[in-house]
């Protein structure tokens, strides 16, 4: 059910956060789920059980007078999934993770009814997979340096989950493997596989050198754990992304999008054996990219819509581009996040103190100048939301005219709830400081009877 039109907010300034310390760093640009992971206040990874558990039970709902959400999603269910980080969407299901109990269950007896959300400084990581209607779908556990995970869709469109694990291969060192999963069901659908490294970009890359550019990094098929193509197969050029089985990477002065066919023809695993060079497949398109974008240091900032099809591309020293990867377009330029509001069908993009609207063909439809450098958050149901994050206040512009309001009632009091990843139905994943809650798709209906 979708959330149209129950409010407009009042213009107002920027609305005070309460929870951000003025000296705190920006929120990170890289991708949810991404990165090595470390070891939690030294606490060092133990084996666990990585098989997932199904759940099949409406995840615990939050009393909605305790979270101080946009007055829109008001009149939504809101659950606890536990999540301690930010989650990934793909086809209306959520995945995110928390430090869990002792076991997937929560054995220190403080997690919910459902086994979800609830336990938090233990000693391994507890990943739950969510229907946006708040059904929990399963869980599964790794251990606390395991944070890197990534969706994806195999050859037939099916929503894939990869989660990594650590795994002893007879050295003093373990391992990293990757396993795919059916993001719904969490049926097995191959590995573990054995990969370089975490994952350092969107989508199935895995690099053994994260921090820099001097490791080889490789594609992994979400369809067959695969690889699709390397950095040693490219003529001067970067892995970028991978998504749904199209890799993103560089290859001189040019960005080229390869079809690899999803790996059906590929490498027998990801240890790079028999035809695991990428020459199987071929190039959908390649685009030049434009005066200034360094091709040895542009990266894909922040996941790939995968609604839209659009990634943004920056360089760390100029402000980026937006890209339709179904298309090979270059929709704008001077961009260095993005989010696409379903509520309007507008694109919203941002760089330092400019926030901009685009009509579907790219025509700017409106502008915000802010006094401030803004760190650009999320989109959706008619509102953007960016962050002051020297002062710490919250920027929300209406999407249809770029005007500033104020979604929040003021007659409240606490640290608000900040949305962070909405789906085509408008279930949001929010954030009180470090804390998530899914506003899904269901209604409540005691709404009306509050009081």
């Amino acid at each position: 059910m979708r959330r149209r039109g129950l409010l407009l907010a009042l213009p107002l300034g920027a609305v005070a956060l309460g929870s951000c310390d003025p000296n705190a760093p920006a929120p990170p640009e890289d991708l949810p789920g991404s990165g090595a992971g470390t070891e939690s206040d030294g606490r060092p990874d133990i084996a666990v059980d990585p098989e997932p558990t199904l759940i099949g039970e409406f995840a615990d709902p939050v009393d909605p007078t305790t979270v101080r959400l946009p007055l829109e999603m008001g009149v939504m269910i809101v659950v606890d999934p536990g999540w301690t980080a930010m989650p990934q969407v793909l086809d209306g299901i959520f995945l995110g993770y928390e430090e869990g109990g002792d076991d997937a269950g929560g054995a220190d007896g403080e997690d919910g009814a459902n086994g979800v959300g609830g336990a938090d400084g233990g000693d391994r990581l507890r990943f739950t997979a969510l229907d946006q209607d708040g059904t929990a779908l399963w869980s599964a556990q790794r251990p606390l340096s395991c944070t890197g995970f990534a969706l994806s869709r195999d050859a037939d469109g099916r929503a894939v989950a990869v989660l990594t694990d650590r795994a002893a291969d007879g050295g003093a060192d373990p391992m990293t493997t990757a396993t795919g999963y059916d993001l719904r069901t969490a049926e097995t659908l191959w590995g573990p596989v054995a990969v370089p490294g975490p994952l350092v970009a969107p989508g199935l890359i895995f690099s053994a050198a994260p921090e820099s550019d001097d490791g080889a990094r490789i594609a992994l098929s979400a369809g067959t754990g695969e690889v699709l193509l390397t950095d040693d197969a490219l003529d001067e050029g970067r892995l970028l992304a991978e998504h749904s089985g199209l890799v993103l990477h560089t290859e001189g002065a040019e960005l080229v999008a390869h079809d690899s066919g999803d790996g059906a023809d590929g490498a027998d695993g990801a240890d790079g054996a028999d035809g695991a060079d990428g020459t199987d497949g071929s190039d959908r398109w390649r685009l030049d990219l434009p005066e200034g974008v360094d091709a040895s240091t542009v990266r894909v900032a922040g996941p790939v819509d995968d609604s839209r099809q659009r990634a943004v591309l920056v360089d760390g020293a100029h402000s980026g581009v937006l890209v339709d990867l179904a298309e090979g377009r270059l929709l704008a330029e001077d961009v260095s996040a993005a989010a696409y509001d379903h509520g309007l069908d507008v694109t919203v993009v941002a760089s330092g103190r400019l926030v901009r609207g685009l009509e579907e063909d790219g025509t700017e439809a409106w502008r915000h100048e802010d006094p401030e450098e803004l760190v650009f958050l999320t989109a959706g149901e008619r509102l953007a939301y960016a962050q002051r994050p020297e002062e710490g206040t919250l920027v929300v512009l209406d999407t249809s005219k770029g005007e500033m309001v104020q979604p929040y009632d003021a007659d409240l009091t606490g640290l608000l709830a900040v949305p962070e990843l909405f789906t085509e139905d408008a279930a949001t994943s929010v954030h009180v400081e470090d804390t998530r809650y899914l506003v899904t798709t269901r209604l409540d209906e005691e709404y009306g009877m509050r009081s």
